[in-house]
Order: structure tokens, then sequence, then C-alpha cells
């Protein structure tokens, strides 16, 4: 015996909405409150070193409906500085936020980690000519809505660090 058109159709709709495709069809949910732990670094950014040398610039803008992070970084031409962008998002099903970057020197960084303190810190490993470096970058909000970049990296396993970038973030001027 035929099933009638209508069941038919009824069955393959069903069968539509529990297809991935289907998933990402469904109305989106809200993002958990931990989505919006790293929007402080959220703008547009003239970036320097401790000693006031200009290191780059930097627009850091949200993207996929609040849900990421696209960083846009231009190195300051004078000082050799290169440009790169890194996306950055919580994984909600980690419990962590993840950065992705990747440079124009072809350097590329995976980091995880959250809110530490009231400062967003991420932590990677890689390997670099045959060692293992751990890579911990953190990012602190200031009172006075500016942001700190610290960078570090150990070749110990973290029992020591050494800076390679420490960048203030100042809101540019329109």
């Amino acid at each position: 015996m035929k099933t009638p058109l209508c069941t038919r159709l009824r069955h393959a709709a069903v069968l539509l909405l529990l297809t991935p495709a289907g998933l990402f069809a469904q109305a989106p949910s809200a993002p958990p409150p931990a989505s919006h732990d790293f929007d402080f670094w959220l703008g547009e950014w003239n970036v320097t070193t401790p000693d006031g040398k200009v290191a780059g610039k930097s627009r850091i803008e949200s993207v996929a409906n609040g849900r990421g992070l696209l960083e846009n970084w231009e190195g300051d031409p004078a000082s050799g500085g290169g440009n790169g962008k890194s996306l950055n998002t919580y994984n909600a099903a980690k419990g962590q936020w993840q950065q992705f970057w990747v440079g124009s020197g072809g350097g590329v960084l995976e980091l995880a980690g959250g809110l530490v303190d009231g400062r967003m810190v991420l932590t990677g490993r890689h390997v670099v000519r045959g060692a293992t470096v751990t890579e911990r970058i953190s990012w602190s909000p200031n009172a006075d809505g500016s942001v700190r970049q610290l960078w570090e990296q150990s070749r110990d396993d973290g029992r020591t660090w050494n800076v390679v970038f420490d960048g203030h973030y100042q809101r540019a001027k329109r």
C-alpha cells in the first residue's frame, strides 16, 4: 500500500529538521553571558609600547551576531611590524574562549582560556624548531578605558616567562 503524499512530505520535513543543515536553520539561541567577557576589547585602538613608541593600530569588531570578535592588526611599518588577524569566540561546549591568530609572516597561534581576576588570559602550546613553546597572552581592561595586552612565552613548561610584546591599547580618536 502506498503512503499518501502529504504523509511522505511530513516525514521529509521532520527528517530535514533532524539533519545538521536543519539544526543550523533554527532560530539562534541567546549567547551565554560568558560570550561577552571579551567585549571590553571591541573598538578602534592605537597601540604603543611601555616606552610610548608606536607599535601599530588595531580594530576589534563584533562578528557572527555578537558570537565572536575579529581582530584586525596593523603593525607600525616604521618599526617593521607585520599585519595579522585573529578570530576569538566563546566555545560554550568547552566552557572557554578560543583564539586563532594568523600573522603576515606566517605565524599561527591557537589559544584558549578565559577570565582570570578580570583579565582575559589565553594560552597555547606549539613546537618551534623542535622545542615546545607555551604562549600566554593576557588582556587587562584599565579604569581609563584602555587595555593592556601582555604576550609572554615559556620554553620550560611555565617555570619562567619572557615578554614578547607589551602593548597599551588606547581608543583611537575619531
